[in-house]
């Protein structure tokens, strides 16, 4: 009879070492699953189990983007023209009749660039920097110089360069978005 208590202390340690967490149903491609504004991204996924029928794709959010092919097991993912967080459901029914379903996260990155992405200059010349956004608000850009002594840049992108040569940066922050950013390398009288 001891056996019994032995074998249950074993059971249950087992199953509080695997911590009761259910493994995904479907494994996605790819895993890392990032994506600028506007554009595409394929997928694919196959069942961790024996299915009924096809696997389904959906997107979760109103405004988060399109499928091409929301059945079986490859679609492209079409990113909206707003940067966040989206995800995709992906739905089953397994062959005992058991439904599936797993969402996947995507995150849709704003376009963010410098024109022009760098420039050469005579010494004491400027050059005038614009962005290019998309997947963002349309609020003002906060610009720096990275170098101390590499040049000055106003408000509206124009950039004075130093009368010492080198290789300077300027760097233009989203104001909607302080973690979004875009640098220019600067060559002045090379």
């Amino acid at each position: 009879m001891p056996r019994l208590p032995l074998l249950a202390a074993l059971t249950a340690g087992i199953l509080l070492g695997c911590g009761g967490a259910t493994p995904p149903s479907f494994s996605v491609a790819p895993e890392s699953r990032t994506v600028v504004v506007g554009d595409h991204l394929p997928m694919s996924a196959s069942a961790n189990v024996e299915l009924a029928g096809d696997l389904e794709w959906e997107v979760e959010e109103p405004y988060g983007g399109g499928l091409r092919n929301s059945v079986g097991g490859h679609t492209v993912y079409f990113a909206p023209e707003a940067a966040g967080t989206y995800h995709v459901v992906l739905r089953a029914t397994r062959a005992d009749g058991h439904k599936l379903k797993q969402a996947v996260e995507i995150r849709v990155l704003p376009l963010f660039a410098l024109d022009p992405p760098g420039a050469q200059v005579a010494p004491g010349g400027t050059v005038v920097f614009s962005t290019a956004s998309r997947g963002l608000g349309r609020n003002a850009v906060k610009w720096s110089v990275d170098e101390p002594g590499g040049g000055e840049i106003d408000q509206d992108g124009r950039y004075q360069a130093p009368a010492r040569p080198g290789t300077y940066h300027v760097t233009a922050v989203s104001g909607a978005d302080p973690q979004v950013s875009a640098r220019a390398t600067i060559v002045v009288g090379g």
